[in-house]
């Protein structure tokens, strides 16, 4: 009874809240951590966490409280113990957005989104001599993201996000050939940033 209580009153804000654009493209930077088994064992010492971008963050609403999002992210994580070499994680996900106001100027944007595209790659010195940059890495997962958005008129706003990303590789590409991967290679990375956008 709670939690349909909570639905009930999270809908009711929506559709009293007001939303003056329509869509929104931005970008964004923050911090990322990165987990799993991926992040645990990677080439033994395992990932720290790095600096995450988001390449392209859209938003399209139907309706003052209700949309869609679809996203363009990475995060770069360097190898623990290896001053030259670093993993960068990067996904494409979609999914509905809800939109609860929060003040005149600040809404609450809920975002879970399907990843549908995960992929992996090793950059650096070590990586290229030991011909680990020919490889990538592909799975999916799944998006929980929040934004707190700053100015709701057309023009330029900004906002504060907080996004989970937690999936697993499950392919290999080298050589133009892909290959099954079973061993456990999770990926889970909390990313905390910035993000400016245009509001249409």
């Amino acid at each position: 009874k709670k939690l349909f209580t909570i639905i009930l009153l999270v809908l009711a804000i929506s559709f009293s809240y007001s939303q003056e654009s329509k869509a929104y493209l931005g970008v964004g930077v923050g911090y990322a951590t990165a987990g799993g088994d991926v992040a645990d064992t990677a080439f033994g010492t395992g990932l720290e966490s790095g600096i995450s971008l988001n390449f392209v963050n859209f938003g399209y609403r139907f309706s003052k409280g209700f949309g869609i999002t679809a996203n363009l992210s990475s995060s770069g994580h360097p190898i623990k113990e290896d001053d030259d070499d670093a993993v960068g994680v990067g996904s494409i996900s979609a999914g509905p957005m809800i939109s609860v106001g929060i003040s005149d100027k600040i809404s609450w944007d809920f975002k879970p989104q399907y990843a549908f595209r995960m992929t992996g790659v090793v950059r650096g010195e070590g990586a290229s001599l030991l011909g680990f940059d020919e490889l990538t890495w592909h799975g999916n997962g799944f998006v929980i993201g929040n934004s707190i958005v700053m100015s709701q008129g057309k023009g330029f706003g900004w906002s504060i996000d907080i996004d989970y990303l937690s999936g697993k590789f499950t392919e290999m590409e080298a050589d133009g050939e892909t290959y099954d991967v079973e061993d456990d290679n999770s990926f889970s990375s909390l990313k905390i940033g910035v993000g400016v956008r245009y509001n249409f």
